[in-house]
């Protein structure tokens, strides 16, 4: 009498095991490299729009910088929301009067971009403040406020 159960002996039912063994293991390698692979290029192309996004802004700020200087400024009411700016004493017409009395101070288009990232941001759908194409230093990063490195 033969003492395979269905004529399979030891020695193949452990080359069975083994090959299993073995094809689960690869398995695993390829869904965990796969799996990897996803991770990193869904990163690379949130990396990438996220720096699109950033340098869209940054180039829409200085444009408007650079209008408002080419301009001569912008002159905003006196309140308590726009003092006048004590770094542009040195300018004669820093604040003004109008015909009808209206008191006027000249605006500077950094400060005024500033206030309106603080309050209407979430117009831009971008929380954080682009402080410099080249970050002097990283570790002055604020929760929920990012410094991006936009280099080319």
């Amino acid at each position: 009498m033969d003492n395979k159960p269905y004529g399979v002996d030891a020695k193949d039912l452990s080359r069975f095991k083994i090959y299993i063994w073995t094809a689960f293991l690869v398995w695993t390698v390829i869904v965990g490299l796969s799996l990897g692979w996803n991770v990193f290029n869904t990163n690379q192309q949130t990396l990438q729009l996220v720096e699109k996004e950033a340098r869209s802004n940054f180039d829409k700020d200085q444009a408007f910088r650079f209008w408002a200087s080419a301009h001569g400024g912008v002159y905003v009411p006196v309140n308590e929301r726009t003092p006048a700016n004590p770094y542009l004493s040195h300018i004669e017409e820093r604040d003004i009067v109008t015909p009808s009395g209206r008191q006027l101070t000249l605006m500077n288009p950094a400060y005024m971009l500033r206030q309106m990232m603080e309050e209407y941001g979430e117009l831009y759908g971008v929380k954080g403040r682009i402080i410099s194409e080249k970050p002097l230093n990283l570790k002055k990063v604020v929760l929920g406020t990012y410094y991006l490195s936009l280099d080319n």
